[in-house]
């Protein structure tokens, strides 16, 4: 189950923002309850933010680095990507993701190719 954030989905109406973010909230879809192994999914699991850069097309990793900080609280996960820098056909994606009691779960850095033009 995935929840996009509607602040963030200018891009799915043809009108990104440019700021580089998107939110939601992940659940697993049979229902389970969150585990330290879901983590590495909920990291990996929302639209590129080079979407809401304007960009499209496929936005490959090269490279994903996750730290799990704690088991998640029963409930959905609040998820948080963002991006700050986009150079020389690459972006660098920051996950954080927090669980039901308001503690921050995992943390990510992606970094990826994107294609300019």
């Amino acid at each position: 189950m995935l929840k996009l954030d509607p602040s963030t989905l200018g891009w799915a109406l043809g009108r990104p923002s440019g700021k580089g973010e998107m939110r939601a909230w992940f659940g697993l879809a049979d229902g389970r309850d969150p585990d330290p192994l879901s983590l590495l999914l909920a990291v990996d699991a929302l639209p590129p933010t080079a979407f809401e850069l304007g960009l499209k097309g496929w936005v490959p990793t090269v490279e994903l680095t996750v730290h799990v900080r704690c088991r998640p609280a029963p409930g959905p996960l609040r998820v948080s990507i963002t991006t700050r820098n986009l150079a020389g056909g690459f972006l660098e994606e920051d996950a954080e993701v927090w669980d039901s009691a308001g503690r921050l779960v995992a943390q990510s850095r992606q970094l990826a190719r994107v294609r300019l033009g």
